[in-house]
């Protein structure tokens, strides 16, 4: 198993290519660090990306892949939270690593998960963002695809459905189409930014989500994905649900394997 240790303020791309086959990553937040656990195969079609550490199903659906299902994971570590933790002065600041790729996000998510805090250290928006900024690049160094690809976990009765993109609500002005599959639970569905990806997944009758083209910036991968142009897909599965998401992500390799 090969260690790499990464300052989020250094990243050198010669040493990126180097990584090899089931790599630890690690990355300097402040005083804390946090782990990508990436696990490579040389057929690997895309590498999936999971951001938050307690979604469990997600890994247990890519380790259930048959072998001709061949995807890359960069899956993020940290104390087995939804949050990571930034230390600086001494202080952990938590925030929601699906809320660092813009400053608008990184400074609602600091609020969010340290209520309380008023005045917040200068120079920690920055710090995240080039963690997020160095995260990013070392995830594309390491996926074949032009597709980023996430895989995450909801729970049930809670957030997040597909049903939150219908109701009026904080998602609804976030989606520009949304198809409900008949027979499906509403808690399985894909969020795409392509209407190519919305309109093949909408005709194998699954739940999907077409991103709107001016979504709010709350810093989620989706809307940096989709305000730079590169086609994106999320698949999102209620936890407990493994059959279900293994079966959706042998939907997206077939649907790569065309693109």
């Amino acid at each position: 198993m090969k260690k790499t240790l990464i300052s989020a303020l250094l990243i050198n791309v010669v040493l990126i290519t180097a990584f090899t086959s089931n790599t630890d990553i690690s990355f300097r937040l402040g005083a804390k660090t946090c782990t990508v656990k990436y696990q490579e195969n040389k057929k690997s079609i895309a590498t999936l990306l999971s951001l938050h550490d307690n979604e469990n199903t997600a890994i247990e659906a890519f380790n259930s892949l048959p072998k001709e299902i061949s995807f890359n994971l960069f899956e993020i570590h940290q104390a087995n939270e939804r949050w990571l933790a930034y230390r600086i002065h001494q202080k952990d600041y938590f925030f929601d690593p699906n809320r660092i790729f813009s400053k608008t996000g990184i400074d609602s998510t600091l609020k969010k998960y340290n209520q309380g805090t008023v005045i917040f250290p200068t120079e920690i928006t920055t710090q995240i963002k080039k963690f997020s900024d160095t995260l990013l690049k070392v995830f594309n160094v390491r996926n074949p695809n032009k597709y980023i690809i996430s895989i995450h976990n909801n729970t049930n009765n809670g957030a997040l459905s597909l049903i939150d993109y219908i109701k009026p609500n904080k998602y609804y002005k976030e989606a520009k189409d949304v198809f409900m599959a008949g027979g499906k639970d509403l808690d399985d569905f894909f969020l795409v930014t392509e209407l190519n990806d919305f309109n093949y997944l909408k005709a194998l009758n699954e739940n999907v989500v077409l991103q709107s083209d001016n979504p709010n910036d709350d810093g989620s991968l989706s809307v940096y994905c989709g305000k730079n142009k590169i086609p994106y897909i999320n698949i999102e599965a209620e936890e407990g649900h493994k059959n279900q998401q293994v079966s959706m992500l042998k939907i997206v390799y077939d649907l790569l394997k065309i693109r």
